[in-house]
């Protein structure tokens, strides 16, 4: 379980500093497409939330207790925080690739807990991959 146990707090801290991310890149957006990019990275950062809320529920209920402090976080994440200078493309390209990132993990967690046969564990993270798929998506729909 230990393995299991890694990957849920590492996802974890990862949802949080994409959670940050997003929603810096959400207040710096400027420009003619504004208003689109505002609502759309406001949009995935509420849902991001959301998802760090029910996964640290769910590691509660696993007994594991979350990464208990921002430093720690930042050091565990498999996301690196925001860059301030990007513009509105390189803030939607660094988001795409963050959350190509958390369908990684969200896939080492699954086969993990399918080798622990902790249901509620795949479950959860297949609701959450899904979610993520989404968001590559619409971000990936404006690079091309």
């Amino acid at each position: 379980m230990e393995a299991l146990y890694k990957l849920l707090s590492d996802t974890q801290a990862s949802l949080f500093v994409l959670f940050q991310k997003t929603w810096v890149y959400h207040w710096n957006i400027v420009g003619d497409d504004f208003k689109q990019f505002h609502d759309l990275f406001g949009e995935q950062y509420e849902a991001v939330y959301e998802e760090i809320d029910r996964l640290t529920e769910h590691m509660r209920y696993l007994n594991i207790k979350p990464v208990p402090t921002l430093s720690r976080i930042v050091e565990v994440s498999h996301v690196r925080e925001a860059d301030s200078s990007l513009d509105t493309m390189g803030m939607v390209r660094d988001l795409l690739h963050c959350h190509e990132i958390i369908i990684d993990l969200l896939n080492q967690v699954s086969e993990e807990a399918e080798n622990q046969k902790s249901k509620g564990t795949i479950n959860l993270v297949d609701d959450l991959n899904e979610a993520h798929g989404k968001f590559v998506w619409m971000l990936r729909s404006f690079t091309q």
